[in-house]
């Protein structure tokens, strides 16, 4: 089976210290009993930005500036057939996420999306549905329910999971001068 394919640049939200810890137990665990590629837990702001990536880190370094830090609440476990999101923590509804991806989208000249689903995937792939509810049931009860959302990062995501990586990452908030 050939593994699906993002394009472009994203822009992600990331948890740090212990909760990036035990989500990338969590993903990484995940990817080597199901056969699966581990990535870096994040929650999607803006996907398939086509810019040169110059543009896109600047974008990205006014949109973080115009950013204040604010908390990602993750809820119950899911899954859907589609390989982005096949198995993943819902993330609650939050002004501040919604208004987050708003911003991003117009920044890079695109309307905010009206089915913004924001959600923080544990596996990518294709998963039988009683193996898939399997899991559902077995994280139940979550590694995490929170995370603060303090920098927004950018990351290509052109090819294969395996080769995306991350081109910058800025703090959220006014850049300070001293």
């Amino acid at each position: 089976m050939e593994e699906a394919r993002a394009k472009g640049i994203s822009l992600w939200l990331m948890p740090e210290g212990d909760a990036h810890r035990r989500l990338s137990e969590i993903i990484d665990r995940l990817a080597v009993r199901l056969g699966t590629t581990p990535f870096s837990p994040h929650v999607t702001l803006l996907s398939g930005v086509l810019a040169p990536p110059p543009a896109v880190v600047e974008g990205a370094r006014s949109l973080g500036a115009d950013l204040a830090p604010f908390s990602v609440d993750l809820s119950s476990v899911d899954g859907i057939d589609q390989h982005f999101r096949c198995l993943f923590f819902r993330v609650q509804g939050g002004l501040s996420l919604r208004d987050a991806h708003s911003r991003a989208a117009r920044q890079f000249g695109r309307e905010p999306d009206p089915s913004f689903d924001p959600h923080l995937s544990l596996v990518y792939g294709t998963l039988d549905p009683a193996e898939k509810a399997g899991l559902v049931a077995e994280l139940a009860g979550g590694a995490t329910t929170s995370f603060e959302a303090r920098r927004l990062h950018v990351w290509r995501t052109d090819g294969p999971v395996g080769e995306w990586r991350e081109i910058a990452a800025f703090d959220l908030g006014p850049l300070q001068s001293f």
